[in-house]
C-alpha cells in the first residue's frame, strides 16, 4: 500500500447538504429562515425577511472568499451578527445569536442526505489499513457536522477530523491539510485527498503535497483552467480503482 491516509471532504462528498436548492447561496435560505424566526420570537425588531436574506447573501460570498484566501475566519454566528449589522440591527444578545445560529444549522442539517455507498467505502478502506481523515470548509460548528456523521453512521471511521470554522484554517490554503496530516501522523506525500470542488479540494490538496481525486458528485462546481486532479471518480465505489491507478 503506497498511501497511508485517505482524507475526505464532507459536503458533496460524504453528505449532501443542498436539499432542494441547487445554487449557492440559495441553499442557505432554510437557515436564514430559521434564524429570522428565532430573532423575531426573541423580540428583536427586524426589517422584512427578504431584506435580511439578501443582506446575508450579499455578505456570505465575499466573507467565504476572505476565509478561503486565508484572510479572515468565518463562523456562522459572526455571519449572522454582521448581516444584522448591515440591516442596522445591533441590539442582539450573544445568547440569542447562539440560539439563532443553532437553529440555522439545524435547518440545513434537516435537508441533508448521505452520499450513496459512503459507509461501505469507508469500512473497506479502514479494513485495508488506511488512516482516514475528514477535512471540511464550513462556517458551522464541528459539533454540528459530527452529529450528522453520527446520524448516518460515518463518524466512527475517522482517525482525525478538522472543521475550518473551528480552527480558522480553510481550503485551498495548505494549512488545514498539513494540520490534519500531522494529526493523522502521516507525511502529506503519503495522503490522498478526495473532494467535489476542484478549486478548493484539488488545488488545496496539491498545494499541501497530497495526491488528489476529484469526486464529480454534481456539476455545481466549475473546474478552473489548469486544475488537474490525479484521478476523477463519479461514484464513491470507484475510489479503490482510482487509488490503484495513482498509487
Amino acid at each position: 500500500m503506497s498511501f497511508q491516509a485517505i482524507i475526505f471532504d464532507l459536503g458533496g462528498t460524504l453528505i449532501e447538504y443542498a436539499g432542494p436548492h441547487y445554487t449557492w447561496p440559495e441553499l442557505e435560505t432554510p437557515g436564514f429562515t430559521a434564524a429570522y424566526a428565532v430573532l423575531q420570537e426573541g423580540g428583536v425588531t427586524l426589517p422584512d425577511f427578504e431584506a435580511v436574506r439578501q443582506a446575508g447573501f450579499a455578505r456570505l460570498p465575499w466573507r467565504w472568499r476572505q476565509a478561503t484566501l486565508g484572510e479572515a475566519n468565518l463562523r456562522l454566528i459572526d455571519l449572522l451578527a454582521e448581516t444584522l449589522a448591515d440591516c442596522e440591527v445591533t441590539a442582539v444578545s450573544a445568547d440569542l445569536l447562539t440560539i439563532a445560529a443553532t437553529k440555522y444549522q439545524t435547518a440545513i442539517q434537516q435537508q441533508a442526505t448521505m452520499i450513496p455507498d459512503a459507509p461501505d467505502v469507508l469500512a473497506n478502506l479502514k479494513e485495508a489499513g488506511y488512516r482516514l481523515g475528514l477535512l471540511s470548509n464550513t462556517m458551522f460548528t464541528g459539533a454540528a457536522h459530527i452529529a450528522d456523521l453520527d446520524r448516518f453512521g460515518l463518524a466512527g471511521y475517522f482517525d482525525a477530523m478538522l472543521f475550518s470554522g473551528d480552527v480558522g484554517k480553510w481550503k485551498p490554503t495548505p494549512a488545514p491539510f498539513l494540520h490534519l496530516a500531522e494529526e493523522l501522523g502521516v507525511e502529506p506525500a503519503t495522503a490522498v485527498y478526495i473532494g467535489d470542488d476542484p478549486a478548493s479540494d484539488v488545488v488545496g490538496g496539491q498545494r499541501a503535497g497530497m495526491k488528489t481525486i476529484h469526486f464529480q458528485s454534481s456539476d455545481r462546481f466549475p473546474n478552473p483552467n489548469g486544475v488537474q486532479p490525479h484521478a476523477r471518480i463519479e461514484r464513491l465505489t470507484d475510489l479503490p480503482a482510482a487509488l490503484a491507478v495513482i498509487g
